[in-house]
């Protein structure tokens, strides 16, 4: 992690008061970028604003962020914005802490499911519908901010969609006569195909959960939850999820957990850095497509090519079940102390063809209408995570809650798929436990 950068400017001047958002800094984590140009705009007085802006990712994310609050800030030299980032691992404990001690950045990626956690009656961030001219919320559907809005309060701008998509090595299924399958039963029958060590997909503990109720909710044509955090499933409709589950196993289509662990990773092990994935074994995924391309271009490294598949469906599917929500999204702090400062600089990089270039896709497949038509323009839009968003979108499931990616709430998932997987309890023990604890679990989240 990159250390902070004295902010020397306001010396410099002859400032004397440095004019600061919300919250206090964390100086192992923050790098502040400083400008050397002194204009602003004539009806503005000549003071400096510096906004803390957080936000997880990997090193290409951090660069290219870094480069577009560069940009910004030679646009509007008044506004500083002192970045913090980190990688993924332990950020949500992170956010946790600095939402209750009151000490959260000014401008803050969140993710969705992080809504009900923090804002669940819409006032745990600034309503954005306040700045709709600053942040540009003209380039937005309704159904897309209908994604981030809490009780009629926009908590958070959509960066991207993102949904879960069949992707396979179609070397590997060229190679072992397999064809990409349409439908659940195809996947079935390709695994036939394959030698012993090798399957057509790989899923591990939540992967495994979210296909299998994938399945599910295709047969029942009910959403596995609802938008309001109450359990619609009864226990039958998710013994059929995870009967499901058990068919994939014992029909060698996909990997048990077991496998994954004898890799030296778990059930939550990266798929892109498993051996098996990387020479082919392991032939297919069902992935975000938003981090699609992290297998990917290793796959293609090593001369095999990814494709998409798509979402299986049998012919009786009621519904597609498609898996839609926004990858991430921007929010304001509920007490940033220049709110229309922090708009002006989403807007940058959200909607401002400077700021959408610099800032690229590494977050997603931008959704809004100006960023999407500078990155068309440049060529920028297409492969393998266009394509996924391109097949969810024509094949509308159903209403997906926030609640379903609580952190709780997804170890119940992971602990059920891997007594499964590792043969601990029979598919009826496991639909019964797991059917009590999810209870269990939405009766303390939405309280």
């Amino acid at each position: 992690m990159k250390k902070l950068v004295a902010l020397a400017l306001a010396a410099a001047l002859g400032i004397s008061t440095l004019l600061t958002g919300c919250g206090s800094s964390n100086n192992s984590t923050n790098q502040k970028n400083t400008n050397s140009s002194t204009k602003t705009s004539e009806s503005q007085p000549a003071k400096q604003i510096t906004l803390r802006f957080s936000w997880w990712g990997d090193d290409t994310r951090h660069q290219a962020t870094l480069n577009a609050i560069k940009l910004f800030e030679q646009k509007y030299p008044n506004i500083k914005i002192q970045a913090e980032y980190a990688g993924w691992d332990g950020y949500l404990d992170k956010q946790t802490t600095q939402m209750a001690g009151g000490t959260a950045a000014d401008i803050m990626q969140i993710n969705w499911n992080w809504l009900p956690l923090f804002s669940k009656d819409g006032n745990g961030f600034y309503d954005l519908n306040k700045l709709s001219s600053e942040l540009g919320l003209d380039n937005y559907s309704k159904d897309i901010l209908a994604t981030g809005t809490v009780n009629g309060k926009l908590n958070g701008i959509p960066v991207a969609m993102t949904g879960r998509v069949l992707y396979v090595n179609k070397t590997m299924y060229d190679k072992y006569g397999a064809t990409i399958p349409k439908t659940w039963d195809d996947l079935i029958n390709d695994a036939s195909k394959f030698p012993k060590g090798s399957y057509p997909i790989v899923t591990g503990s939540y992967d495994s959960w979210l296909l299998s109720m994938t399945y599910a909710e295709q047969e029942t044509g009910k959403p596995f939850l609802t938008t309001d955090g109450k359990l619609n499933f009864t226990q039958d409709d998710i013994k059929t999820a995870l009967s499901f589950y058990k068919t994939l196993l014992d029909k060698k289509v996909t990997t048990p957990i077991q496998s994954i662990a004898a890799e030296g990773g778990n059930g939550l092990a990266p798929i892109a850095q498993l051996p098996s994935f990387l020479n082919g074994k392991f032939a297919g995924l069902f992935e975000w497509t938003s981090a699609i391309s992290k297998e990917a271009t290793p796959i293609k490294q090593n001369n095999m090519e990814l494709v998409t598949a798509g979402l299986p469906m049998n012919s009786d599917a009621k519904t597609s079940a498609a898996i839609l929500k926004p990858s991430m999204l921007f929010a304001i702090n509920k007490d940033c102390k220049y709110p229309k400062e922090a708009a002006t600089f989403l807007n940058f990089i959200l909607n401002d063809p400077q700021g959408v270039e610099a800032m690229g896709t590494n977050r997603g497949i931008p959704v809004s209408k100006a960023a999407l038509d500078t990155l068309k323009k440049d060529g920028k839009i297409s492969g393998l995570e266009y394509e996924g968003l391109q097949i969810l979108e024509s094949k509308p499931g159903l209403p997906l809650s926030p609640y379903l990616e609580d952190p709780k709430l997804q170890q119940v998932y992971d602990q059920t798929i891997d007594k499964i997987s590792y043969n601990q309890e029979t598919v009826d023990q496991a639909a019964k436990e797991m059917y009590t604890n999810i209870q269990n679990v939405l009766s303390q989240i939405t309280k």
